[in-house]
């Protein structure tokens, strides 16, 4: 999120609708800098889940055409309800390995007290007791690219429902090769990384001088071990449609350059 704050796209997320802003009640889609006048720019709804999803829509969120990106952890949801025939958009989909994901959250959430979620208490469990006791939390990859809840079954059909929307719908991105995925979503989405702007950001983000940006450092779960297979056991499908996503990967990226290379031409 935070390269495309720098690359000046307007982005629809929860910052938006906070209250401290002053936009949370306004009847009409508005584009704003929540921080200062030279920051990034925000609308004022909340796309993150459901409820917010059907304020944008309310609101009239996509035929505005203010929003540059969408940002939601709801893709099914928000496919369903933001767009039609009149109003289509690309989806870009951003994916890490689902228990590299979990054991991130679990440490990132024992120290980050301005999110919601945080639990400080997490920090006298090891992966094994998290993963075992605390995580309630299975294949939601799976479970968001086909709209089901976390109480739902998800089934080997979901899986194969979800790599169809994954092959017809989505530019897929691997946050182990971030900066050539974050490249093939400016592609898609027309943003020119030869302006001298934009190259600045991209360099700020992945210039070989500076260090790994928005990263939460914790100590490796080894592939193996009981955590690292007690949190595989629960996210089966999600593995094995990260598979398939890294080889969609690959398939994706002659794609994309070819459109990259139609778009210069125009």
């Amino acid at each position: 999120k935070a390269i495309y704050e720098c690359l000046h796209q307007t982005l629809a997320s929860r910052a938006g609708s906070l209250p401290k802003f002053g936009h949370d009640k306004d009847e009409e889609i508005v584009a704003f800098h929540p921080w200062r006048e030279n920051g990034p720019t925000y609308v004022n709804v909340d796309t993150t889940g459901p409820e917010g999803i059907r304020h944008a829509k309310e609101m009239g969120l996509v035929p505005s055409g203010l929003a540059d990106l969408i940002i939601t952890g709801d893709p099914a949801f928000a496919i369903e309800h933001l767009y039609d025939d009149a109003h289509k958009g690309r989806v870009l989909a951003l994916f890490r390995h689902p228990v590299d994901r979990l054991v991130s959250k679990f440490y990132y959430l024992q120290t980050a007290d301005w999110e919601r979620a945080y639990n400080p208490h997490w920090k006298k469990l090891s992966v094994l007791e998290f993963a075992e006791k605390r995580n309630n939390e299975n294949n939601v990859y799976v479970r968001s690219l086909v709209g089901k809840k976390n109480k739902e079954k998800v089934t080997e059909k979901d899986l194969k429902m979800a790599m169809k929307t994954l092959k017809e719908r989505c530019v897929v991105g691997l946050t182990n090769y971030m900066e050539e995925s974050i490249h093939r979503f400016n592609v898609v989405m027309d943003i020119d990384e030869s302006d001298v702007e934009n190259k600045k950001c991209m360099d700020q983000f992945f210039g070989g001088h500076v260090e790994k940006r928005n990263s939460n450092t914790h100590p490796i779960e080894i592939k193996g071990s009981p955590g690292w297979d007690a949190l595989a056991k629960r996210n089966e499908l999600d593995i094995r449609l990260y598979n398939y996503v890294k080889k969609l990967f690959k398939e994706q990226k002659e794609i994309v350059d070819l459109y990259a290379e139609s778009m210069a031409v125009e």
